[in-house]
Parts: C-alpha cells; structure tokens; sequence
C-alpha cells in the first residue's frame, strides 16, 4: 500500500529554474498577453456594464447593449473568443482562457469580501510573463 503526500509525516518540495528556449519564450509571451487580453476584456465589460446602468431613462440603445453585454458575461470564453478569432490560435493552452476568468472572478469575490483590495484594475504588460 503506498502513502499519498497527505498521509506522509513530511512534505519536501524542490526549487527548480528553468531556462526556455526561444520558442518557448514566444509561447509563454503569446500566452501571457491573451491571458491579459481576455482578464481586461472582462474588466471593461463590467465597466461598461456598471457605466450603462447608471443610466437611468429607459434608452433602447442602452437597454440591448445592457442585455448584450450580460449574455456575453455569462459564457465569456465563447463571447470573447467569437469576437476576436485569434484567441482560438491552436498555440494557446487549454485552460488560458478558464484561469483568466476564474482570476477575474476571484478578484471580485476577493473585493466583496474584503473590500481592501479595491475594485479589479486593468492588467498592464510587464517584463515578466505569467498565465
């Protein structure tokens, strides 16, 4: 019978830098930057969610954007990726787009929560690449 981690009196654990070549480096950056792409998508959304319902006259205009923008919030992985094809690049990993979301949303839960952390704020580009 063998022990799982959980079980064993002891976690060790190792620190390993790793240096990619440069395709590896192009892929980590192409991934990066649509992880962001799709995390300040979401952000702007909101935004202009919050923005529009401030609007108090019942514009039609305003109204079918409302509902727009809140079908494109429920599904945001398939809303953002019709609109902007290159996000199905073959490239991408797999769960890129289902982290970024889920970083989103733990952004959110983590402001009604604690109410410290402030409101989610656009991503800028960095030196480093993390997704």
């Amino acid at each position: 019978m063998s022990k799982t981690m959980a079980k064993l009196p002891y976690h060790y654990g190792v620190k390993v830098r790793v240096f990619p070549s440069t395709e590896q480096k192009r892929l980590i950056k192409h991934n990066s930057d649509a992880c962001r792409f799709i995390y300040n998508e979401m952000n702007g959304m909101n935004r202009e969610l919050f923005m529009l319902k401030q609007v108090k006259l019942p514009i039609a205009i305003v109204q079918t954007r409302i509902e727009t923008l809140k079908q494109r919030l429920k599904r945001p992985s398939t809303g953002i990726s019709n609109i902007h094809g290159w996000l199905n690049d073959p490239d991408l990993d797999s769960l890129m787009k289902a982290n970024a979301i889920q970083n989103y949303r733990a952004a959110w839960n983590l402001f009604r929560k604690v109410h410290q952390s402030g409101v989610p704020v656009f991503h800028k580009r960095k030196t480093e690449q993390k997704y």
